[in-house]
């Protein structure tokens, strides 16, 4: 054999003696965010149906449509009418969320005809009768665009499934107290990188609430949720939601994201 065949068999040999380099909790979420558009796009709006189940019998049916600002330092604003049924129609939910600061939330109805902002304690409310509380509503987007500063993220495991998809588990334990868990567990597709679940634990440590995230689809090359639910562990409710009509940057202002468009409409 000449030098330069054994030279080769040897990188070969080598290279397949080690060890692959093992990702990070945080590599694995930071390759989450610029694989899939994870708070790249700008604005994005959309209609959803959230189906909410008591055990397996439905409960109540909510139609909303949805207008959304992020960017990549964390700032989210959501702006949101209810359009269906008759008891919700027409109410409008908005939701300032800056980054290091402390979030503002406002609801206007009609049979009040004002503007009101949500204090803390309404703020672990349940959202207009589904699984989610108004402090829920950012949790997903707000939780991954956490730095080291604001949270450990920490790989448990990458040989755990999600409904038959091979996945990374990586451990969120905050350091801010932006949301009152104690710690998150994520669920990453191994081969996509898509988000497929999320258990949310309590501050005794339990897990309360989970998200399942069923379908996505990618819509102007952002990978889009258009199926999830979250459930109530505890009670054993839970939550479904249908995307449709979802669209990015299309150049939605900064003046609807105000307490003076929340009280007049769009």
């Amino acid at each position: 054999m000449n030098r330069l065949a054994v030279a080769v068999a040897l990188a070969l040999a080598w290279g397949a003696a080690r060890p692959a380099v093992a990702l990070t909790g945080r590599e694995v979420i930071d390759t989450a965010q610029k694989r899939n558009g994870f708070s790249t796009w700008r604005d994005r709006a959309g209609g959803a149906t959230m189906e909410t189940y008591e055990k397996d019998t439905l409960a109540r049916t909510r139609e909303v449509d949805i207008v959304e600002q992020t960017d990549p330092r964390g700032e989210h604003k959501t702006f949101m009418e209810f359009t269906g049924p008759s008891d919700v129609k027409g109410s409008r939910f908005l939701h300032l969320s800056p980054r290091g600061e402390k979030d503002q939330q406002w609801l206007w109805t009609p049979s009040a005809r004002r503007v009101r902002r949500l204090g803390d304690a309404q703020r672990d409310e349940n959202f207009f009768g589904t699984d989610l509380s108004y402090r829920d509503l950012e949790l997903i987007v707000r939780i991954q665009q956490w730095n080291d500063d604001e949270a450990r993220a920490t790989l448990e495991s990458a040989e755990e499934t999600v409904e038959g998809k091979p996945c990374f588990v990586v451990e969120l334990v905050p350091k801010n107290d932006e949301f009152p868990y104690s710690r998150y567990r994520l669920w990453f597709g191994k081969d996509d990188y898509l988000l497929w679940r999320v258990d949310v634990n309590s501050l005794e440590g339990k897990v309360f609430k989970r998200v399942l995230l069923h379908r996505y689809e990618r819509i102007q090359n952002y990978a889009t949720a258009m199926e999830s639910e979250v459930a109530n562990v505890t009670q054993a409710n839970h939550t479904a939601f249908k995307m449709r009509d979802v669209h990015y940057d299309a150049g939605v202002g900064d003046a609807l994201f105000n307490v003076a468009t929340l009280e007049s409409g769009r």
